[in-house]
C-alpha cells in the first residue's frame, strides 16, 4: 500500500509525535508503535485482511475501585468501566485515523470488544500480542497485558496502519515471577500456569477461553439484570494497585 500523501522520515517522525500528543490530550494512558511483522506468528481470526506494516497500540486504565469491587463478586462498576474505556479508546482511534487519512495513510481500527469467535473470546487479532510488542507490558499468567503502572488493569485498542514506523521499541520483559495471585483466586480455576516469554504458544494451554467465556456471557446476560464482570484475575494481581 503506498499512500497518497508522500512523507519523508522526517515528517513521519513528526506525525508519530502529534499522534502520542492527541492521546494523550484524548485521556490515553498509554501509547506505543510497532510493526506487524512482530506478530506474525500470532493467529488471525476472520475474513479481514491485515495487509499493513504498521500498528499503534492504545491503553486506557481501569477505576481502582472498580477493580477492588470485583474480588468479592462479580462487578457491575467494572462492567461499566469497560464500556467507558471502550468509549474513550474509539473516540481517539477515530481521531488518530483521520489524522493518519489527511497525511495520506490508511488505518483500520480493531475494538476491544470485537470477538468474530464469540464463544472462544478470541478477537480478529490478539491486542495483548499486539500491545506487548508496541511495549506496553507483557503478557501474564493472566493471560491478560500486563504494564507497569497499572498492571493488569487495562482495557487496549488496535490501529494497523500503513504508515511507516521506525522506530525501536523496548519490550518489557515478563515481570510475574512465581506470583500465583491470579490463578489462585480464578473464580473458575481456568488458568493454566503456562510458562512463556513473549506471547503464549498455545492459546488454549493459557486459560480455557471457552469456561471463561461461558461465564462471562452469563454475566452480561440478556438485559433483564444489570451487565457484570468477574475481573478476578485483574482484581487480584498485586500490580494493579499503586504503591
Amino acid at each position: 500500500m503506498n499512500p497518497s500523501g508522500a512523507t519523508g522520515s522526517a515528517s513521519v517522525t513528526e506525525l508519530t509525535n502529534d499522534i502520542r500528543t492527541l492521546a494523550t490530550e484524548l485521556g490515553i494512558d498509554l501509547i506505543g508503535f510497532g510493526r506487524t511483522s512482530d506478530i506474525d506468528d500470532v493467529q488471525k481470526v476472520g475474513p479481514d485482511s491485515f495487509d499493513f506494516p504498521s500498528m499503534i497500540s492504545m491503553a486506557v486504565q481501569l477505576p481502582l475501585e472498580a477493580v477492588k469491587e470485583a474480588r468479592d463478586e462479580p462487578s457491575i462498576s467494572l462492567r461499566e468501566s469497560y464500556k467507558v474505556a471502550n468509549k474513550k479508546m474509539m473516540g481517539a482511534s477515530k481521531a488518530i485515523a483521520e489524522k493518519l487519512a489527511a497525511a495520506g495513510y490508511q488505518s483500520r481500527v480493531i475494538h476491544p470488544a470485537e470477538r468474530p469467535d464469540a464463544e472462544n473470546l478470541k478477537g480478529p487479532l490478539s491486542l495483548k500480542a499486539v500491545a506487548r510488542s508496541c511495549g506496553l507490558g507483557w503478557i501474564g499468567k493472566n493471560g491478560l497485558l500486563v504494564t507497569k503502572d497499572f498492571g493488569p488493569r487495562v482495557r487496549t485498542i488496535t490501529i494497523l496502519t500503513d504508515m511507516p514506523f521506525n522506530g525501536t521499541v523496548e519490550k518489557m520483559e515478563n515481570e510475574c515471577g512465581e506470583c500465583r495471585e491470579c490463578i489462585d483466586n480464578c473464580a473458575l480455576k481456568v488458568l493454566k500456569h503456562q510458562t512463556f516469554q513473549d506471547h503464549p504458544p498455545s492459546r488454549d494451554g493459557t486459560i480455557d477461553w471457552v469456561k471463561c467465556g461461558r461465564f462471562e456471557a452469563r454475566l452480561i446476560g440478556d438485559g433483564s439484570v444489570p451487565e457484570k464482570a468477574c475481573g478476578k484475575c485483574i482484581a487480584y494481581c498485586p500490580l494493579s494497585y499503586p504503591e
